[in-house]
């Protein structure tokens, strides 16, 4: 098994003090350097296209931004290489930024940021495109027109978001790119809901094992790797304590519960999903993908590399010689 770390981990979506230096291409420069040093060889990046339209090209999470800087992908993976990481093994593309009341318009931008994604996924050779499953149940409701049933909705809003993704897989097949479904604990299919609407589809679509989302909403993650072995594409272990005991999941912004001074997500190790036991299953299907390790609690970038490779060597893989 391959393992990497997620630049989900880089937060560019709040305002605090020096923020700002993170959109510019010199805070990458050595952040790749920084991922290696820490023993990182391959990274995920949030394929986020908001960037495109902000002129904020430092910020390497597009195509264009990486076309503006290097002027493609082969010489943005020889800048990656040359500062110690062999690849970038995925991409997460999460539709949601582009929910309003235009529902078409929200499957459009899905297909057209879905189709570019792959193509960016093929050129730089990654192994796979997880896409968010659907919008958060609570931004959902904001959409959901006065004269339609949720009910209805719902049910409408999956069969046309299964349409989107049996094309979007076709097209990811064609480039050589799995496509994953990464199933937050607040979206339509949480849990193992996922499951049956994956195998329903009509083209080959990979399940994302998260396992924090899934701890969430009462799944065990190792249980479902047992039960799916021939569906994962990839695994993200991401950590948390976090119980949601008043239907968190409904709110609007879910990963920030209003009423609650807490992180839903905590950095590897900080929280409570039990990785070895995953890791074991993982073993025991003989998973031969990627692990992808993504924190999403601390602000301090350092500190979650650090943190997640303290853990990988002391307490999941001390004697594994396989991840040395």
């Amino acid at each position: 098994m391959k393992h990497g770390i997620s630049f989900e981990m880089v937060d560019l979506h709040h305002q605090e003090p020096n923020r700002n230096v993170r959109e510019s291409k010199y805070f990458w420069d050595e952040l790749y350097t920084l991922v290696s040093a820490s023993g990182f060889q391959y990274i995920e990046i949030p394929y986020e296209p908001k960037w495109d339209f902000g002129g904020r090209s430092g910020i390497p999470l597009t195509n264009r931004s990486i076309t503006v800087k290097f002027q493609n992908a082969k010489n943005y993976l020889a800048q990656l290489n040359q500062a110690g990481i062999k690849g970038m093994v995925g991409i997460h593309l999460d539709p949601s930024i582009f929910l309003g009341e235009n529902l078409a318009m929200f499957f459009s931008a899905t297909n057209h940021y879905g189709t570019e994604a792959i193509d960016f996924a093929s050129k730089i050779g990654a192994d796979f495109l997880t896409l968010t499953a659907t919008p958060p149940i609570g931004a959902l409701h904001t959409v959901c027109p006065k004269d339609t049933s949720w009910d209805d909705f719902v049910k409408a809003f999956l069969q046309k978001t299964a349409g989107l993704i049996n094309g979007l897989a076709d097209y990811a097949a064609q480039k050589g790119v799995k496509l994953c479904l990464k199933n937050e604990y607040w979206t339509l299919l949480r849990g193992k809901e996922v499951v049956p609407f994956i195998k329903s589809l009509q083209t080959k679509v990979f399940l994302d094992i998260d396992t924090a989302n899934l701890k969430i909403t009462g799944v065990d993650p190792a249980d479902l790797v047992a039960e799916n072995a021939d569906l994962i594409g990839c695994v993200h272990f991401t950590d948390t304590s976090f119980v949601d005991d008043a239907e968190y999941y409904k709110q609007p912004m879910p990963e920030f519960p209003d009423g609650r001074a807490t992180q839903v997500f905590k950095d590897i190790g900080q929280g409570e999903v039990d990785f070895p036991k995953v890791l074991a299953a993982l073993k025991k299907i003989k998973y031969k993908g990627t692990i992808v390790f993504n924190c999403r609690q601390t602000r301090d970038i350092c500190r979650a590399l650090l943190r997640t490779r303290y853990y990988i060597d002391n307490k999941l893989t001390a004697s594994d010689k396989e991840w040395r």
